[in-house]
């Protein structure tokens, strides 16, 4: 990566050297780093085609990433413009180039996080695997109280278990997840534990195992849902800097009276 900024570097003190027009090859091939860098994600929406390797892409990807980097920093001769087309389109590089760089360390982060987990989950089925945990807990303590007439777990279950199982995470928590509302969640069912009758035990026993499930919906639910945002933002930017690029290529070329070096 180190290589292609030097090779940035080196080009553009030559096209300086040679007295053309830097600006306006720079511009050229920084718009091609950026239709290579969107034609990324077309490539991993055609797996099947004979494209080459998806990690040889990615690895591709991250060097040009790296080298548009500096040419957009020749392109713009180190001063941050001050017209309100190219203002937007620095902008819009910024942003793309600062979420690539975000996304680089969550998809290395976040794979790892889930792996931890016992199950792996797919995003779209969550919603109706969660519905299904809130099914078997409430079935779970209704067939308790069927078998023994003992109504204390299912005291519990209405005061500590119910919203756990019915409720969304909050937003802290989808920015930060924690374990600490399911540790919070087992003590409560261990302390009363002592008071419950066998059946009630074996309940609360599965009860656990479905707190414990929820915990990982939840989880799979917070961290899948950030690497969604960030690829919708990524990709919302991407595609917005080559549509503002391209009206300032042609406004360029228009000012400037014809394609030529």
């Amino acid at each position: 990566m180190a290589g292609a900024v030097v090779g940035c570097a080196l080009w553009v003190t030559q096209l300086e050297a040679s007295l053309a027009r830097s600006a306006y090859a720079t511009g050229y091939v920084l718009y091609g780093a950026v239709v290579f860098l969107a034609a990324y994600q077309l490539r991993k929406k055609l797996p099947g085609l004979p494209l080459g390797k998806s990690r040889s892409w990615l690895q591709a990807h991250l060097v040009v990433a790296i080298a548009s980097g500096a040419l957009f920093y020749a392109h713009i001769g180190g001063r941050w413009p001050s017209g309100v087309v190219e203002g937007s389109l620095a902008l819009l590089y910024a942003g793309a180039f600062a979420s690539g760089v975000l996304g680089f360390y969550l998809t290395r982060t976040i794979p790892k996080q889930l792996a931890r987990t016992g199950e792996q989950f797919i995003f779209e089925q969550i919603p109706r695997l969660r519905s299904s945990v809130q099914r078997d807990a409430r079935t779970v303590v209704v067939d308790a109280v069927h078998a023994t007439g003992a109504t204390t777990l299912a005291d519990f279950y209405a005061d500590r278990l119910h919203g756990f199982f019915r409720r969304p995470r909050a937003l802290r928590y989808t920015l930060r997840p924690t374990t600490t509302a399911r540790r919070r969640l087992f003590n409560e069912l261990t302390s009363v534990d002592r008071f419950l009758t066998e059946p009630e035990r074996s309940a609360a026993e599965r009860l656990f195992q479905l707190v414990r499930r929820k915990d990982d919906l939840d989880f799979h639910a917070a961290r899948q849902g950030v690497l969604k945002a960030w690829l919708f933002g990524h990709i919302g930017l991407t595609w917005a800097l080559l549509v503002v690029g391209a009206a300032h290529g042609v406004m360029a070329l228009a000012f400037r009276g014809g394609p030529t070096l």
